[in-house]
């Protein structure tokens, strides 16, 4: 059998891009234009403003990481395992959805400034949707 070893390369090399970028630090934004945060181990949404508290990243685990290194585990920080709650995908709709089918979503309806960020079921709302 014959393989195009540059081809096979080239694939590989778009996959390690792909995996680098999902796992590259970013930030959160809410339907409100506020930022996904964390105050001490709460999650909240806070004024962006591009400071650590608002950098996350999802890890090869599918955990989403906060700058001090814990984990978002429903609507607070932890210390990171491979539980349900743990682990996280931003979905083709732009939620925050971890393996429990639970999404991320701010209190309030309008959320406002300091509004806390919790799990709550995954639905069609605009305060699940995070750009």
């Amino acid at each position: 059998m014959d393989f195009n070893t540059d081809a096979l390369k080239s694939m590989q090399e778009e996959g390690h891009a792909i995996v680098a970028e999902a796992e590259a630090p970013r930030v959160y934004k809410a339907s409100n234009g506020q930022c996904l945060a964390f105050s001490a181990s709460a999650l909240i949404l806070a004024n962006c403003n591009g400071k650590k508290n608002q950098t996350w990243s999802l890890d090869g685990n599918n955990r989403l990481l906060a700058a001090n290194g814990k984990c978002a585990g429903g609507s607070h920080l932890k210390a990171c395992d491979n539980s349900k709650p743990q682990k996280w995908k931003y979905d083709s709709s732009r939620r925050l959805m971890n393996q429990a089918k639970k999404c991320l979503q701010p209190e309030g309806n309008p959320p406002q400034k300091g509004a806390r960020v919790v799990a709550a079921n995954c639905n069609k709302s605009a305060r699940q949707i995070w750009k």
